[in-house]
């Protein structure tokens, strides 16, 4: 069955089971076995909906793309300052968060695959710019009503930002490195010299 006939509750549900499945396995050890170990699907009821794994690593990529969008959308704050600071409160995980991070850590492993794997290619360019977009809209805001300096280039920003996420999942929370302080507090030290100064 081609993905665009899989019924939207039946979609959710695999990519529900993906995620658990790369929290507790990553990429590398990940199998439809584990997977479906997670899903109320066996493994022959995952295979009636999806061709391959990756076809279903994709559902978890599409899901979790529109679902962080929708987060970061719906940030409560109306000043872009705690907009921002809210944002990267979602991006940059705390280690304590198990299974965040163990997802997080998973699609590390996804982008460093997405090179050789054009299938992954597409969902993770979506899933980092829909990030990218809902970041630059607000640093946008910030530029225009004056929070952030004018010369703070809103995409640039959002980009380096989603970077250093994505390097943090590498060396804060899948090799546990010691940084010397608290990466939400050097995050948050960031986003002040984003801030426009009085003249």
């Amino acid at each position: 069955m081609g993905e665009e006939s899989v019924p939207s509750d039946t979609k959710a549900a695999v990519a529900g089971a993906v995620r658990q499945a790369l929290a507790e396995h990553g990429y590398a050890r990940l199998t439809t076995a584990k997977i479906a170990a997670e899903s109320e699907l066996s493994e022959a009821g995952l295979y009636y909906h999806y061709d391959s794994k990756d076809e279903m690593v994709v559902a978890f990529l599409e899901t979790a793309a529109g679902f962080l969008r929708r987060e970061l959308d719906a940030l409560d704050a109306e000043d872009p300052e705690t907009r921002l600071r809210q944002a990267c409160d979602h991006l940059f995980t705390d280690r304590a968060d198990t299974e965040r991070r163990g997802v997080d850590v998973a699609v590390m492993e996804l982008l460093a695959h997405a090179p050789h794997n054009e299938t992954l290619q597409e969902p993770l360019l979506a899933l980092e710019g829909d990030t990218i977009d809902a970041l630059t809209e607000i640093l946008e805001d910030g530029v225009t009503d004056g929070t952030f300096d004018e010369s703070v280039d809103p995409r640039a920003t959002a980009a380096f930002l989603v970077a250093a996420a994505d390097g943090a999942t590498g060396f804060y929370l899948s090799l546990g490195m010691d940084v010397g302080e608290s990466l939400p507090d050097a995050v948050g030290r960031y986003v002040d010299s984003l801030l426009a100064t009085a003249d």
